[in-house]
This record gives structure tokens, sequence and C-alpha cells, in this order.
């Protein structure tokens, strides 16, 4: 007796020419997670977008004080491009930035590790007031934190000098100027980056310590590890993601930091406390050269752009590799 075929499934059979259920329901699946973020990528796109668009093109004119009676503005390509790297002075700036950032990022990274360490470790009472001061120091406004810092160096009644004059290993301190030594300015500057950056490194770095499992730590002690090793092979390997997420933003902050170089020094003395933000600023706002003002702020966009698509680039292949 011959048995007949089953009749096929007309829910899962997909129709001649068409596209069966099980497919169309994928792709809507696959387009619900862009269609979730596309809202936000469009305002990001409409506010962050069309600022560096107009930077962009006001890079390649030739736009000057003369341009703001006149409103012509011709283009000139890359003549503002070559003026700004034929500069002597701006490669002393690029330098002088890049040496900021690197000491900035330093010490944000091992200060912000060894304080995430303190909270993880201390009582409750003592990680909430650690906390609430970090927060303080995190929402007061730049502009604040560097008046404050100017008035705590201040020559002549200045907190900072009254106290190492008492003190007396340093001399007389009551009439000296921190910021007419560029070294010294840079050091405070590069303090007061570091006070203002470090609770955003603590707690970021807190909570990522938090998602470690102890039994791995157990596991390294029952192996003989110290803790120069577990930090070393445990500690840091799982926190590579936070880190390199850390070390991205806080070079883009460093190198974009403006607020306390123009309050504390405004680029002196004698532009020698002058990093790239600053460098930008004056070139346009001092000498009136817009185009020139906007080729040094492209020129910051692209070096930070490349540094942090190497930057995680490569540790997505030490990811892979691992």
């Amino acid at each position: 007796m011959t048995k007949l075929a089953p009749a096929p499934d007309p829910v899962r059979s997909p129709r001649p020419g068409g596209v069966g259920p099980a497919r169309r329901r994928r792709g809507r699946d696959s387009a619900l997670p862009y269609l979730m973020i596309a809202p936000a990528a469009i305002v990001l796109l409409v506010i962050l977008g069309y600022p560096i668009v107009r930077l962009a093109v006001l890079s390649f004119q030739k736009y000057d004080s003369r341009s703001l009676f006149t409103g012509e503005s011709p283009f000139v390509f890359l003549d503002n491009y070559v003026e700004v790297l034929g500069d002597p002075e701006f490669w002393m700036v690029l330098w002088r930035t890049f040496a900021v950032t690197l000491l900035c990022v330093s010490l944000l990274m091992v200060i912000g590790f060894l304080l995430a360490q303190l909270l993880l470790r201390v009582s409750g009472w003592a990680r909430l007031t650690l906390t609430i001061c970090l927060v303080l120091v995190w929402a007061m406004p730049m502009v604040a934190a560097a008046l404050i810092w100017q008035w705590l160096f201040q020559p002549q009644y200045g907190v900072v000098n009254w106290m190492l004059t008492q003190v007396g290993v340093f001399g007389d301190l009551r009439a000296h100027d921190w910021f007419s030594d560029p070294v010294q300015a840079l050091a405070l500057i590069t303090l007061l980056i570091v006070w203002k950056g470090l609770p955003f490194v603590v707690l970021t770095m807190y909570a990522a310590l938090g998602q470690i499992p102890s039994s791995m730590y157990e596991a390294a002690g029952l192996d003989g590890a110290n803790a120069v090793d577990t930090v070393r092979h445990i500690t840091i390997p799982m926190m590579r993601p936070v880190l390199a997420i850390l070390i991205v933003l806080e070079v883009i902050w460093s190198v974009n930091s403006f607020t306390p170089f123009w309050v504390l020094t405004q680029g002196g003395p004698s532009g020698q406390t002058t990093t790239l933000a600053v460098y930008s600023y004056t070139t346009a706002f001092s000498a009136n050269d817009y185009g020139g003002g906007a080729a040094i702020s492209m020129i910051t966009v692209g070096l930070l752009a490349a540094f942090a698509v190497f930057y995680v680039r490569r540790q997505v292949k030490q990811v892979d590799v691992r």
C-alpha cells in the first residue's frame, strides 16, 4: 500500500518567491537594536556632527577679523594646515601636551587603582565617607576648582605658602609665586586635573573590581600566588576592558583640558604652559586667526581619533589572542 507524503506545514513552508515567517522574525529581531539606539544616534549626530563639520569647513577657509566685517571667507584649502604644521611653536605645544597627558593619565590610573582597592577593604562607614567625598569633588565645576586652587597657592595670602612657611623646611615661602615658574605651574595644573578626574576613575575601577569572583583569588592563594602575582595575572586581565575605556577617556579629557590652564596661567609665563586647547583658543580669539584655530582643533581631533582607534584595536587583539 502506497503511503501518502505528509502535507507541507502551511505555517513553516515559505511561499514561492517569498520569505518565510521565521526569516522575517529574525530580520525584525536583528533590526530591533538599531531601531532602539536610532533616536540617541540621531541626536548625537545633530549635536556633535554639525559643529565638527562646520569646524572642518572653517579650517579650509581664510577667516580672520576682516571676515567678520566683510563676510568674505575664501577657501585656502590646506594653507592653514601647512602654516600650523610649519610653526615650531606648534610642535613645542604638541610635545608639552603629550607630556602633561602622559603624566596625568599615569597618575590617574595608579592612584585610582590604589583608592579602588582601598574602597574594597575598608569598613562600610569609611567606604561611604570616601565615596561621598569623591562625588563632591566630581560635582564641583572645574572653574570653581581652578579658582580655589589659585587661592590656595596665591603668593601673598595663599594657605599653602603659609603652611609650608610654618613648617620651616622649605624656608620663607610667603611671597613665592608658584605660577611664575613653568615647571611648578605645570605640576600644579597636573595635580588639579588628576584631583578632579580621580572620582570617575576610582568609582569605575571599584565597580569593576567588585565583579571579579573571589574564588579566583582563593584559587590563586592556594597555588601560592602573592599579592603582586594576583594583581598581574588576575586583576589586571579581568579589568582590561574597563581600563581600556578609562585610558581612552582620560587621554581625551586631559588633551582637551582648557579651563585649568586658562584660569591659572592663561598659557604663561611666556607661553610655556600652553597646550593644544589653549593654543587653539589663543590662535583663534587672540590672534583673530579663526581658520588657523580651527585647523589646530581638527589636528587635535585627528590625533585623538587615531589614538582611540589604534589603542582599542590593540586591546581587542590582545583579548582575542588570550
